[in-house]
């Protein structure tokens, strides 16, 4: 979709029509996004089945080597998705110019990046020694993340191409090269984990370098759609070089930092965790980690949504609309809530159906169905939350949401977690059940902030534009 094709539905339309017609511009806008997202899901699982196949060892090292260099790099994925609202105002404003000097910038911001993630991972063998990493399985984790470390660009790069043209709604160009991605990732786990082909078996160390390559196809993919496909020779993005320019850096960072703080606090959260309840067994870890994968898959629909509302509100600011951006916000999470819903009942209804796919052990599968009960529990306040973010960085306002998923999740949902599963203030200790619990609570609580503040920040934009407007007329 295209500018001319990302309507501004007029205010006069009846209701029903308009929100048809808004939802419709979200689901063209969202189906490519839901659809990447699953795709890089798939990627991981692959990672894990292919490298688990090698040898326990091998599965270890590339699990390690994952929970290493994904928080980092979800970190960086967070500061360049601050390009996302920055070229979908500019889009909607009709300032089609500033839009190539932008992109440059978190050129720039990918790059420098990228060089320090490189030379954390190609030097991580100390950290592995120092947090305790055994003598058989380190050596597998180092040259995983060795290999990865030269992905490095290459995946940062497609990530500010990806959101240029998230921000043209323009969001098939990056499903097409994650396909591709996975397409060429899958035979070469298989070539060089298992060693196919006269290429020597590498096990977990093949499957880094498997993905070092699918890293770099991704990128030259999306470069091969922006240079030559028709929606995006408007901006003229490589006409002309535009050289780093401090203060559009800096404008970018200021945006971004509070994204990619917001999502490592997010994922570092389940992984502290997994760590807390690994002192109950495998039995406990293994349930929780089954029902977080089946809550995870189900979050990418409402997730893919937030990306959306990033677009599609951002486009509405800056084409000086915020009645429509405001309507677009609510129409999202209207459509967000309609998806928590259906989903619970299918978690609460279906949980030992499903989680019967993952385990054969009983034990296992009653303690994640129990688990699955609290994830269907907090389907509703997880939707909204993520479409409020979303709805909230297309008003380029990402601080505040930043500080609510601290306080959130850190200082209220953790702690009564633990409070709930590893102590006896409360009495038997909950186990997974009481951090779950704790993320009901914070979840719960993120919502309920984040919506006020974006019901408090819609109506301010329109009531500013009132007064300009009011403004005008008494000075002509």
């Amino acid at each position: 979709m295209d500018q001319e094709h990302q309507p501004i539905l007029p205010a006069t339309l009846p209701l029903k029509q308009r929100l048809r017609g808004e939802i419709r511009v979200l689901a063209v806008i969202g189906g490519p996004i839901v659809v990447t997202q699953l795709l890089q899901m798939a990627t991981g699982v692959l990672d894990t089945i292919m490298s688990g196949r090698a040898s326990a060892q091998d599965l270890a090292g590339v699990s390690i080597g994952v929970s290493l260099w994904i928080p980092v790099f979800l970190f960086s994925l967070g500061v360049l998705m601050a390009l996302t609202p920055t070229v979908a105002q500019a889009r909607g404003a009709g300032r089609d110019e500033q839009i190539a000097p932008a992109v440059y910038q978190a050129f720039c911001i990918a790059l420098v990046t990228s060089v320090l993630i490189m030379l954390l991972l190609i030097n991580i063998d100390p950290v592995l020694r120092w947090i305790g990493v055994n003598d058989e399985i380190r050596p597998i984790a180092s040259g995983y993340l060795y290999a990865v470390a030269f992905g490095m660009p290459g995946i940062l790069l497609f990530n500010v191409l990806r959101a240029y043209a998230d921000g043209l709604s323009l969001t098939r160009p990056a499903m097409i090269a994650t396909i591709v991605s996975l397409a060429v990732n899958a035979p070469l786990n298989y070539v060089l984990i298992y060693g196919k082909f006269g290429f020597p078996a590498m096990g977990g160390v093949g499957c880094g370098w498997a993905s070092m390559v699918a890293m770099w196809v991704s990128f030259f993919t999306m470069a091969g759609q922006v240079a030559f496909a028709r929606g995006f020779r408007s901006t003229r993005l490589f006409k002309h070089f535009h050289r780093p320019d401090w203060q559009r850096v800096k404008a970018l960072l200021k945006l971004g930092v509070p994204i990619g703080c917001t999502f490592l606090v997010e994922s570092s959260m389940f992984s502290v965790i997994a760590l807390f309840l690994a002192v109950y067994g495998a039995v406990i870890v293994a349930s929780h980690q089954i029902a977080l994968n089946i809550a995870s898959l189900v979050f990418m629909v409402p997730l893919s949504l937030g990306l959306a509302m990033t677009i599609r509100v951002g486009f509405l600011v800056g084409a000086a609309q915020p009645v429509a951006a405001r309507f677009s916000s609510f129409a999202g999470i209207g459509l967000a809530l309609v998806y928590g819903t259906t989903s619970a009942l299918a978690l609460w209804l279906f949980r030992d159906t499903i989680v019967a796919w993952y385990t054969p052990e009983t034990e296992v599968q009653r303690l994640a169905a129990e688990l699955l009960i609290l994830a269907a529990v907090f389907q509703l306040t997880d939707a909204v939350q993520v479409t409020c973010v979303g709805a909230l960085r297309g008003y380029k306002d990402t601080a505040v949401p930043m500080l609510v998923t601290v306080v959130a999740f850190w200082i209220l949902g953790l702690p009564l977690g633990y409070s709930l599963g590893m102590t006896e203030w409360f009495g038997e200790p909950w186990q997974a059940k009481g951090f779950w619990v704790g993320l009901v609570v914070g979840l719960t609580a993120a919502a309920i902030c984040l919506s006020h503040r974006l019901n408090a920040l819609s109506r301010r934009k329109i009531l500013a534009q009132t007064a300009e407007h009011g403004l005008e007329a008494q000075l002509r």
